[in-house]
């Protein structure tokens, strides 16, 4: 929502716009210019604090501090900093004390979080990691951030694959004094159970008025909005949902997939599109732009985010086709696999445990260090902790494209509706099955018979592209076979074997090594 640089001991006294920035001394803060985001400033006139915050706006209150800077006594200006700590949207709040510490604070909703760094006495920070990644005083691999990320391990922390480089999770603070960046985590969320429902609960109605509700809290154009509309499940329910508030108005978008798969989510696509009146339709092949394509910003040389999308080529030409539409808003599914998953009691039959036992090129270090996997975690959060890595990942090529998105099934009341559902609604999807049934779409909307997935495309990536940088690697060597989270003969015996055209399903992971490699090699000067 934010980038900054602040050097907290040659801060002045209050904050002045300066073009798109607010400057104080030789500090600035520079909030991401969307028509759905707010700024208000406000300093307190007695002891030299002033606070920052950048923030979704509410649809009641899209007039409310753009671009304020206000002076306050100390009553005052705590009565307006509570608000903003408060605030039931995204915001990210820049706190400092007049006395050479400063504060940045963030909300439960995780659209974009900052990443933070340290360097010289002075605190970067962006949504954008490559922006922060520059500033790192050395570049060096998190042990066991990067194992978790090469063992698919994934887990919601402030620590990155770069040891220095932190993620502002949900509801942390990060303080600065200018020497050390320090956190403090927030109380463990809480969450509830699954309730028995009267005989005569009308669970659809009551889906649709969520689903109305959650959707007029936000701040957008409809002519200027995107729904996904990837042809599943959770974006069905959100896509069709938004262009039926808004007839005529709203694109649908997605990546389209090949094979028999691909046609059949065309002919589903084209079904939804028809039924929730979208007004036109914006896609990509992703066959196209295979993960790693050497036409795209990662394979040229370009930052990669280890975190980013993982078909992030095809995406990004999405992205940009979108921007070229006018775009600006873009409606997710993201948040409905979560708030429709059964709980480990629910559903004992489900596969858990660790990822890195079917990943057999990892390295003795990577082995080691996931003994540890839980390890440095955040507290239970109030957005499930996938969903929110679900958000980070997609924010980066949305906001360099200047668009803002909005996640219906990460907003708290989504969740805890989800949470309330018996297993009976939950299992299988049937909420959202029952939902696009009840709109009238047809039993190939509803209960495709094929897989809609990426697996031919990442099939293709696996034999035309990474196969190639795995060479590379092997050749040229790399920071992860250096600190043993690769185990290199292991590495060369998978791409053999993929070129001989056996590939497992554990093989996409190699896509994951490949970015981390890429990672560490492109932060480097």
């Amino acid at each position: 929502m934010l980038k900054l640089h602040i050097k907290p001991h040659s801060l002045g006294r209050s904050w002045s716009w300066n073009g798109d920035r607010l400057e104080s001394g030789q500090s600035w803060i520079e909030p991401f210019a969307h028509p759905a985001l707010d700024c208000l400033t406000a300093a307190d006139r007695d002891t030299g604090a002033t606070f920052v915050t950048v923030r979704e706006l509410l649809r009641d209150r899209e007039d409310h501090g753009r671009r304020l800077v206000i002076e306050l006594p100390t009553v005052g200006y705590h009565r307006i900093l509570d608000e903003a700590r408060g605030w039931p949207l995204d915001f990210v709040t820049v706190e400092t004390t007049g006395t050479g510490h400063v504060s940045v604070s963030t909300g439960s909703c995780g659209s974009a979080p900052v990443y933070l760094t340290a360097n010289r006495g002075a605190l970067y920070g962006s949504w954008n990691m490559a922006d922060t990644a520059q500033h790192l005083p050395t570049v060096a691999l998190d042990v066991l951030e990067t194992a978790r990320l090469l063992a698919l391990w994934f887990r919601y922390t402030h620590r990155t694959s770069f040891s220095g480089l932190f993620r502002l999770t949900e509801r942390a603070t990060a303080s600065y004094d200018g020497d050390r960046i320090a956190f403090r985590m927030p109380e463990p969320a809480r969450h509830s159970t699954a309730r028995a429902l009267k005989p005569d609960a009308a669970v659809l109605g009551a889906y649709e008025q969520l689903l109305d509700g959650v959707l007029d809290r936000h701040v957008f154009d409809p002519d200027t909005t995107t729904a996904h509309l990837s042809g599943g499940m959770d974006s069905a329910v959100t896509g069709t949902h938004a262009s039926l508030r808004h007839p005529g108005r709203i694109l649908s978008s997605a990546m389209l997939l090949p094979g028999t798969g691909g046609v059949q989510q065309r002919r589903r696509r084209q079904e939804m599109i028809r039924r929730a009146k979208f007004r036109g339709d914006v896609t990509t092949n992703a066959a196209d732009l295979a993960p790693l394509h050497p036409t795209g910003r990662r394979a040229l040389g370009g930052f990669v985010n280890p975190y980013e999308e993982p078909y992030h080529e095809a995406t990004a030409a999405l992205v940009e086709a979108l921007s070229a539409h006018g775009v600006r808003t873009v409606i997710t599914g993201i948040g409905g696999d979560e708030m429709m998953a059964l709980t480990p009691a629910e559903a004992p039959h489900l596969p858990v445990g660790p990822a890195h036992q079917t990943t057999p090129w990892l390295g003795p270090t990577a082995c080691e260090a996931l003994h540890d996997a839980e390890a440095v975690t955040a507290p239970p959060t109030v957005v499930n902790e996938m969903t929110l890595l679900a958000l980070a990942s997609a924010a980066p090529l949305l906001l360099t494209s200047g668009l803002w998105p909005v996640h219906p099934f990460a907003d708290p009341s989504m969740i805890r509706f989800g949470e309330w559902l018996p297993r009976e609604w939950r299992s299988d999807k049937m909420l959202h099955r029952r939902r696009l049934a009840n709109l009238g779409l047809s039993d190939d909307v509803v209960r495709p018979k094929l897989p809609e997935n990426f697996t031919l495309v990442m099939h293709q990536a696996l034999r035309e592209h990474i196969s190639a940088h795995a060479d590379r690697i092997l050749a040229d060597g790399s920071p992860l076979i250096d600190a043993e989270l690769i185990d290199p003969d292991a590495l060369a015996s998978a791409v053999t074997r993929i070129r001989g055209g056996t590939i497992l399903e554990t093989d996409d992971r190699l896509a994951d090594a490949i970015a981390v490699d890429l990672a560490i090699r492109s932060a480097r000067p």
